[in-house]
């Protein structure tokens, strides 16, 4: 038994697919429990023309992502959590698959995951379980999706839950917190789709975004090697100079990297350091768009037929059916 848990806010127009998704599970022992943050769209109307008993929807009073997330922590029946945003898209065997991995209670279980925008998938994003690989994503902020975790929910509750003064990034912060206390796991296949949106918070207003992240990130990285075990200094420089590329400043990013023998860098690194002298608009368009994950996932389509899409395009018809149904 577990408790799947949204969390969503005006996202009324999304929302039904979402739903359908975790419905349409081939694991099906669970709870649903929506937790509509104050939305003032008609998403209590979508969700009431739902017919299932496993849904338990819950308004409140809008207070935010963090606290709504605490709120339904709080509410949930069942000890093993899954999140799911409302605009998201998951695979029918996720929830299956994920349990599978689960062996104890300091684990959080992610999947890999596609991203698509207007039915197509734009690019995804795969990982090592390789620990210390993990632990440098986890650590830039890459690869984890909180719409696809999977977790226990008291390992959160009695390390402090999501902090509430965040208004992003929360899901983050926590992992954060509890690096040294979990153990991180991604599902090495795609079973979840994250929608692409140019009204989403997480491109409503960019530099606000970063600038949170970049504060989460201070305290760990100004001793990475008590943090996180990274003692080398090149390794250390070459860290903080990527986080500096892609949420501070790329001048002191190439200061970082300047102070590593270039034949140490890495192919990636220098040629990421040449780029960085290009026009901030140019470089601010690429990481935007994600071109190096485009350009890997047209490969990706050139060599398999695109199989990802041909998966994606019949999970998205079977909800998109249901939904019509109940309309």
């Amino acid at each position: 038994m577990l408790t799947v848990i949204t969390t969503t806010y005006n996202c009324a127009l999304y929302i039904s697919q979402a739903v359908r998704s975790i419905l349409n599970q081939t694991f099906k022992d669970f709870e649903y429990l929506i937790i509509d943050d104050g939305s003032n769209d008609n998403t209590e109307m979508i969700i009431s023309k739902i017919n299932d008993k496993r849904i338990r929807y819950v308004k409140l009073e809008h207070i935010g992502r963090a606290a709504a997330l605490n709120h339904a922590l709080t509410l949930a029946k069942y000890e093993t959590i899954a999140l799911m945003d409302a605009d998201d898209i998951s695979h029918p065997y996720r929830l299956q698959k994920q349990l599978v991995l689960l062996k104890s209670k300091n684990q959080f279980i992610f999947c890999d995951t596609a991203y698509f925008k207007n039915k197509k998938i734009k690019y995804y994003i795969k990982s090592s379980n390789n620990s210390e690989e993990l632990m440098k994503k986890l650590l830039l902020h890459g690869h984890f999706n909180n719409s696809s975790s999977l977790f226990n929910k008291d390992h959160v509750i009695v390390n402090g839950g999501y902090d509430e003064s965040l208004s992003a990034y929360e899901d983050y912060d926590l992992w954060l917190k509890l690096k040294n206390k979990s153990e991180f796991m991604v599902l090495p296949e795609i079973y979840h789709f994250v929608r692409l949106r140019s009204d989403s918070m997480t491109t409503s207003d960019p530099n606000k975004l970063k600038h949170i992240l970049y504060s989460i990130q201070e305290n760990y990285f100004n001793d990475l090697s008590s943090n996180f075990n990274i003692v080398k200094e090149s390794d250390q420089n070459i860290l903080k100079g990527w986080r500096e590329f892609f949420y501070g400043d790329e001048r002191l990013a190439r200061k970082y990297w300047q102070k590593i023998h270039p034949y140490k860098r890495g192919i990636k690194v220098n040629f990421v350091l040449a780029l960085s002298y290009f026009p901030i608009l140019f470089l601010e368009y690429i990481k935007k768009n994600r071109l190096r994950l485009r350009y890997q996932y047209l490969i990706y389509m050139i060599k398999s037929f695109n199989t990802i899409q041909k998966q994606f395009d019949q999970i998205n018809l079977d909800c998109q059916l249901e939904v019509k149904q109940i309309e």
